[in-house]
């Protein structure tokens, strides 16, 4: 299954204002999802007070045949339901919002998905305007799909439209055995990509610190960079995080025209003892 979902494609579905979040999915037909609710049920037509069919537990596989016409908005998601197979040539309709947004196996055969689990919506007050906030689990999976961990992060919504996950590898974080990167983000400028890490034990899940990074060409930017041990120049249970920022300056070209930054530098250092990452 493809882990990169982009706003920048023609959906399937035409868009309500304001709630972008089911272009996360771009599910098209022939798309494999896994189940990311504890639960998500099967049903005979497309909608909540239809007859359920089936229920299908965290983990299962299933394909998207056709969108159904029909959305519906549910723990504040917006998502439409979708005609899927699964098992020996099942079918039905599930709601989009109960599928992973992305999910990947490891050589131990245990699975790494997450999904949207309830959005706070946006809000306006007195001209401030604060964005919508997604609230997202990941979860690990044992090889038979039962749950080893979760966790919950939340996500600032500001017109992102694009998700991927990798395992890195250990990185030569002791204690782990795998790392996991989610990442959320926009494609347009001032539109900020957020990276969550996840340590993997092998039975548990151990936040790590992130980064962000943003920019508008021409004017500003800012990124991150996150050194584990095992990467040039990492250091041994350390945590590495350096940052940069670059803003314009008006009044200063080079020889060839390009903009001039002003850039500024700085560096954090993380200790981790094998549980969680402390700053130094």
């Amino acid at each position: 299954m493809a882990l990169l979902f982009s706003l920048g494609h023609t959906t399937l579905w035409g868009q309500r204002e304001n709630n972008i979040e089911f272009n996360l999915w771009y599910a098209k037909p022939g798309d494999t999802f896994r189940v990311y609710g504890k639960t998500a049920n099967v049903r005979a037509q497309p909608g909540k007070m239809e007859t359920i069919t089936d229920s299908l537990p965290c983990g299962t596989l299933v394909v998207v045949r056709e969108q159904a016409g029909h959305m519906e908005q549910l723990k504040g998601i917006y998502a439409p339901w979708v005609r899927i197979r699964y098992g020996a040539g099942k079918e039905g309709y599930i709601w989009l919002g109960m599928l992973a947004l992305g999910s990947r196996t490891d050589k131990a055969q245990q699975t790494f998905l997450y999904g949207l689990d309830w959005i706070s919506p946006s809000r306006a007050k007195d001209d401030d305007y604060q964005p919508a906030i997604w609230h997202v689990k990941a979860k690990a999976l044992d090889p038979a799909l039962q749950l080893l961990d979760e966790k919950e992060f939340v996500v600032k919504a500001l017109e992102t439209s694009v998700t991927e996950a990798k395992l890195l590898g250990d990185m030569g974080l002791e204690g782990t055995s795998d790392i996991w990167r989610i990442q959320f983000g926009g494609e347009a400028c001032g539109i900020p990509t957020d990276y969550f890490y996840f340590g993997w034990t092998g039975r548990q899940l151990l936040a790590l610190p992130g980064k962000s990074e943003v920019g508008d060409a021409g004017v500003f930017y800012h990124s991150e960079t996150l050194l584990f041990p095992k990467e040039p120049g990492g250091q041994p249970g350390r945590i590495i995080r350096l940052a940069e920022e670059g803003e314009a300056d008006e009044e200063k070209t080079d020889p060839n025209g390009e903009t001039v930054f002003k850039v500024k530098k700085t560096r954090e250092v993380y200790a981790w003892d094998g549980h969680q990452a402390k700053k130094l």
